[in-house]
């Protein structure tokens, strides 16, 4: 059965443009002699770290989607192609390639919620006793299917001033986009897109 998987890896910022196309080349290569097929790949560019890596604060992010019948061995993919920090490759489910596209409506979806009833979440404050909120999950109300690990600024919402992740009691989010909250949470603090330490968050 083939699968869909996609995989960020971090190179170190002292490649060249030459280099770093010379570096995708051997992941991609990796990718087809394991019986894979490249379906997209993004270029993010040099971007600064969430927390040192190695003793570097920045790094060039490369986004590869593959269909693969197995993901690539996390160790191989490593090798060669210099890179600082690589996450494992993981499955995508039945969605794929649409969840980029419907990436812009998520954050509309939820922008025009978040203007409408001119709510946030608030961090560390205990629900008054006179007044009650009734508490909903803006997931399932803004038509919201899958969280991505790929965007910190949507991520932070969740988290309080000491970088954890805000309880279901406050935020309201049902059980199931918990889970997803939190798992795109941790992988996007293994990528150095959210960063562990509180003095960083800010």
């Amino acid at each position: 059965m083939v699968n869909q998987y996609e995989t960020v890896f971090i190179a170190t910022p002292v490649l060249s443009e030459s280099q770093m196309k010379e570096a995708v080349a051997k992941y991609v290569k990796l990718i087809t002699d394991n019986g894979g097929e490249v379906v997209y790949q993004e270029d993010w560019g040099l971007r600064q770290l969430a927390y040192p890596i190695q003793h570097k604060t920045t790094g060039f992010y490369y986004l590869i989607e593959f269909k693969a019948h197995h993901p690539l061995p996390h160790r191989r993919s490593r090798q060669g192609c210099r890179c600082i920090r690589c996450k494992a490759p993981r499955q995508q489910g039945r969605q794929g390639c649409s969840r980029r596209r419907s990436s812009r409506r998520r954050i509309i979806l939820e922008d025009t919620i978040m203007a409408n009833e001119n709510k946030e979440i608030r961090y560390l404050n205990p629900p008054t006793v006179e007044v009650r909120k009734k508490k909903y999950c803006r997931f399932k109300k803004a038509g919201i299917k899958y969280v991505d690990y790929k965007d910190p600024e949507f991520l932070k919402k969740f988290l309080n001033e000491q970088g954890k992740i805000l309880p279901r009691r406050i935020t309201g989010t049902s059980l199931k986009f918990q889970r997803k909250v939190a798992q795109a949470i941790k992988r996007a603090r293994s990528i150095a897109l959210l960063p562990y330490v509180t003095d960083l968050l800010k």
